[in-house]
């Protein structure tokens, strides 16, 4: 194919993806707990922005604070265009997923010369629909996918071999999403192992000590400002306290080691993420196939299996040691491996005068489900009141006058604040003002004193 075609073809896999995942945004924006804190915090300086990441569902937070200084971009960049609103930086956090995957189809297409391989794995993973559901929700484990998805790219295009600088950068890709959302650490370690892996097969030990200090030095900068804010704190403060204490009970021997349970609950995400809206019973089967296939077939690319079955079976291994709930979305950037292993492994045996055509059929295949994905990610929970909020802050704001509060008439999520986008757009809550204003379900607005 030409370069002109080429570009065109990258270009229109980025709009392509990136329309699905924006559409209606200005109207069903998930206006939640996580996104009205995070995104009230990126409206802030630089200067102001935490030390580490967002508090976890499970106690402490994340151990640095790439999150914030993602998202506070996005909002300096994407905000202005949007009047600073919080669906502003879903359209944000959504260009850097739709870029990530345009990435990734010029990878794949490079490593195995296969074009269609590379757009049907475009394609299964950006219509996966509970991924396009939150691709422009301010979200970390999205956010955290996005980056794991970005080096796993520059891994597949060689790109971090040609100098340490850009393994450093690579790395510090990778180790910002496992910033951004601690269950990422697997594909981080996938990564991280694809830096080393090639010179150590060479045996190459002065270039594999050289990457490994790279590597080091790269997490290390990085971790700086947690260690600023531990100093500040006097070493007290919380970070993933229940994850060291799930890992202690089972050394100790309190708890049994969840081997089983969690390679279950590793394809029932599988299944749930990527084959979604069906199901295959026999997800586990064909994983665990396409894997030993893939294994085989790409034995003498140890960067290739390192950023595709390494991260797979670390996180099995990994959950393992946890003894707390697991949840389909700890596994939302290890798809991309999985549906790697998925298409190159059943790729692996068809004879090269055919591979043409099984990659024609695979992605005519992916194609021809879009419709019912897409259907299907529009009933995942959204919040349409999210539009008649944004239409009744923007009427109050016009009168240029405090409110006391600003009220729904109608049922809302408990954490979402109904007056944040009032404020944003320049309006000021003052419980001394004499005005109050309520919004009924059509969206009309009423003021009381």
């Amino acid at each position: 194919m030409s370069a002109p075609l080429r570009t065109a073809l990258l270009a229109a896999t980025f709009i392509l993806t990136l329309i699905p995942r924006v559409w209606g945004i200005h109207r069903h924006f998930a206006l939640l707990e996580d996104q009205v804190r995070d995104w009230g915090i990126a409206l802030g300086s630089f200067t102001s922005l935490p030390l580490v990441g967002p508090p976890t569902h499970f106690g402490g937070y994340t151990i640095g604070p790439a999150p914030y200084w993602i998202l506070w971009s996005i909002r300096v960049v994407i905000g202005p265009w949007f009047q600073n609103l919080p669906h502003g930086g879903g359209i944000g956090q959504a260009m850097l997923a739709s870029a990530a995957d345009t990435l990734l189809l010029a990878a794949v297409w490079k490593r195995t010369g296969s074009m269609w391989l590379a757009l049907t794995a475009v394609v299964i993973l950006a219509t996966a629909p509970f991924d396009l559901a939150l691709a422009a929700v301010i979200w970390t484990p999205v956010v955290a996918s996005t980056l794991v998805k970005t080096a796993t790219a520059l891994i597949l295009l060689e790109w971090p071999r040609r100098s340490l600088l850009r393994a450093g950068v690579t790395a510090a890709i990778a180790w910002g999403a496992v910033q951004t959302y601690t269950g990422t650490v697997f594909a981080a370690l996938g990564i991280f192992a694809a830096l080393l892996v090639e010179d150590g097969m060479r045996q190459d030990w002065r270039a594999v000590w050289r990457r490994a200090l790279v590597v080091a030095g790269v997490v290390g900068a990085l971790q700086v400002p947690y260690l600023i804010h531990q100093a500040a704190h006097r070493f007290s403060a919380p970070a993933m306290s229940a994850v060291t204490g799930s890992l202690s009970r089972i050394i100790r021997g309190q708890e049994p080691l969840r081997l089983a349970a969690s390679g279950a609950r590793y394809v029932k995400a599988v299944d749930f993420i990527a084959v979604s809206p069906w199901h295959l019973s026999a997800a586990g089967w064909i994983l665990l196939a396409c894997a030993v296939l893939l294994a085989v077939r790409y034995r003498h690319d140890p960067a290739l299996l390192s950023v595709t079955l390494l991260p797979q079976l670390a996180a099995i291994l990994g959950y393992a040691l946890w003894l707390g709930d697991l949840q389909e979305y700890y596994y939302l950037s290890l798809m991309p491996a999985a549906v790697l292993t998925v298409l190159l492994g059943a790729t692996a045996l068809v004879p090269a005068r055919s591979a043409h055509l099984a990659g024609i059929a695979l992605l005519v295949g992916a194609v021809a489900v879009v419709p019912a994905r897409l259907r299907h990610a529009a009933t995942l929970p959204r919040l349409p009141a999210y539009g008649i909020l944004l239409d009744a802050s923007r009427q109050i704001v016009r009168l240029k006058q405090p409110m006391r509060s600003i009220q729904p008439q109608f049922d809302l999520p408990p954490s979402t604040d109904p007056e944040f986008m009032f404020r944003i757009l320049g309006g000021r809550i003052d419980q001394r003002a004499e005005w109050r204003a309520e919004i009924s379900p059509d969206g009309r607005v009423t003021y009381l004193r």
